[in-house]
């Protein structure tokens, strides 16, 4: 291999070797030629700083819309703590019975749902979106200036399955001429004036006067689209950015751009309004259950204890006993605490009963057992872990249908769910009923020992143990009925509103930045566009004068 010998350059620097000098050779011509075409260089400039000018002039200007909401944790469907009635209140505290606690708050499910399709539709057919007006020859919908509104009922928008087209022109003298066009048909319609009404085949449009102020009447010209609002509604929740705040927050940023402002900000606050609107919904028909349930039980107990009080009065008429406890004073305090614990077996038997009916009734097979046992209340009670499988599967149903594999699975679970809630419930009464019999053993031999006391004395106890068992049901029952009733009354919001919908200041289009690179972007691609053209145009023509001269010599 021979020795690639370089000798220095006269200024010190080391010699290129021949490789490098044909490259530098090739490229020089083709560097200096391109900086030559001044002019060519100019005029592709002035073209793109006229484009550039063009999209800061011509694109609107469009800002960036957002709201936040705080989440509020549910109170849980039977209210909370006690509201002081009387004795009921320290008989729940005796008896350990309160009521359903509330559930934390999964801050990705609440995002779902303001981004479901359902809760997007009612946005979209609330303001009207689902129909774009737009003058001829723009690409800016209009928002509140149309001189022209349309408006479809609900079996419209549940049949339109297509865009339907509209033009309308409107004369001086109020007439109206209205085109539409749809798949396969377009049909003209003349009315002498508005309000209008368009009908093709299942669809009915109704055209009216828009009469708020901010209508522009002088447009007689409108170009109408109207949209299937699942598909308006698919497309908005693509276009809204819905996040939580922080990870360790219950607040959600709600946020959309669009350069018609007043849009943007009704579109936040109706779907926010429309949230709040089918929590509250949700909450009040669980607990119209739970009402019913009480209400009923309420009545059932109220006549039992108006048939033992009726028993106790006949009695004691036919005995002749005007208070038997004062004639045995000198056991009673052997007596009161086995009679408490019987009356607290007893109330828990009723309840236990109660609940035993509710569960067992086909009619309430996928509703919400009302947490009545003092065991249930932890979240590791199957009754608690049943209902969370219930709200799980009615939040599932909401969005879905039963034949969704997620609401199938949901299904299964609850059901496999409910035969332990059966077998609880049975264990439950089991330990009541040989806790009665302890007692009521302990009783007996008390009683037995008490050989002077009559028999009358012994029955009219047992009537009033009777009595203040239902006393102590009615209460709860009628606390529990009033804690519901309380908490429907004062509504709340799911979704309480940090920041209503607001404009932020600075817009984010037109972009000076996009307008910057699309400039120097665009001039390089004309400039070498143009010369590499050029360059081979008249390589073409000298080709083929070549070929020419050939040919004749």
């Amino acid at each position: 291999m021979e020795a690639n010998n370089q000798l220095p350059r006269e200024d010190g620097r080391p010699a290129m070797n021949d490789a490098d000098d044909r490259e530098a050779v090739g490229l020089r011509p083709i560097i200096v030629g391109y900086l030559r075409q001044r002019t060519t260089i100019l005029v592709s400039a002035a073209i793109s700083l006229l484009a550039a000018i063009l999209y800061l002039v011509l694109y609107p200007k469009t800002y960036e819309i957002m709201a936040r909401v705080q989440i509020q944790e549910d109170a849980g469907m039977l209210g909370t703590g006690s509201i002081g009635l009387g004795e009921a209140s320290g008989l729940m505290k005796t008896f350990g019975i309160g009521s359903m606690g509330g559930g934390s708050v999964s801050i990705d499910d609440e995002i779902s749902t303001l981004k479901s399709n359902s809760l997007m539709r009612k946005m979209v057919v609330e303001l009207g979106l689902y129909a774009d007006y737009r003058r001829p020859y723009s690409l800016l919908r209009m928002y509140g200036e149309e001189p022209v509104r349309v408006t479809c009922d609900s079996a419209t928008l549940a049949a339109l399955n297509d865009e339907v087209e509209f033009k309308l022109h409107l004369t001086d003298g109020g007439a109206a001429e209205i085109t539409a066009k749809t798949k396969g048909q377009k049909q003209t319609f003349h009315f002498d004036r508005l309000p209008a009404v368009v009908q093709l085949d299942k669809c009915t449009f109704t055209f009216t006067r828009n009469t708020e102020p901010t209508a522009k009447n002088d447009i007689t010209r409108l170009e109408i689209t109207v949209y299937p609002p699942s598909w308006v509604a698919e497309k908005a929740a693509d276009d809204f950015l819905i996040e939580d705040y922080s990870k360790s927050a219950n607040i959600i940023e709600l946020s959309c751009t669009d350069y018609e402002r007043q849009r943007a900000k009704d579109m936040l606050n109706v779907l926010i309004d429309y949230y709040n609107h089918d929590a509250y919904d949700y909450k009040k028909a669980q607990s119209d259950v739970s009402l019913a349930f009480l209400s009923e039980r309420i009545i059932h107990v109220t006549d039992e204890l108006e048939k033992v009080e009726r028993q106790i009065e006949q009695y004691k008429a036919e005995n002749k006993i005007t208070d038997v406890e004062y004639d045995i004073q000198y056991y009673a305090e052997y007596m009161r605490d086995i009679k408490g614990r019987l009356i607290e077996a007893e109330t828990q038997s009723n309840i236990i009963a109660m609940m035993d009916a509710f569960v067992k009734n086909p009619a309430n097979r996928y509703k919400l057992v009302p947490s009545l046992l003092t065991t249930s209340e932890t979240e590791s009670s199957p009754i608690f872990l049943y209902n969370q499988a219930l709200l799980e599967r009615e939040k599932a149903l909401r969005n879905s249908n039963e034949s969704n594999p997620l609401v199938a699975s949901l299904t299964t679970q609850v059901d496999r769910l409910r035969e332990t809630v059966f077998q609880t419930i049975n264990n439950a009464q089991q330990s009541m009923t040989q806790t009665r019999r302890t007692l009521e053993k302990q009783e007996r031999e008390l009683l037995d020992r008490m050989g002077s006391v009559p028999v009358q004395e012994r029955v009219y106890v047992d009537y009033k143990r009777q009595q203040e068992i239902l006393q102590g049901v009615y209460l709860i029952l009628l606390q529990k009925r009033e804690e519901i009733s309380l908490a429907l009354g004062q509504r709340t919001d799911r979704a309480k509103i940090v920041d209503t919908a607001f404009v932020k200041a600075k817009p984010i289009g037109p972009r000076k930045v996009f307008a910057l690179a699309g400039f120097v972007v665009l001039t390089l691609l004309l400039s070498i566009g143009w010369i590499v053209c050029r360059d081979q145009y008249r390589l073409l023509r000298k080709e083929l004068r070549d070929s020419r001269e050939r040919s004749e010599s």
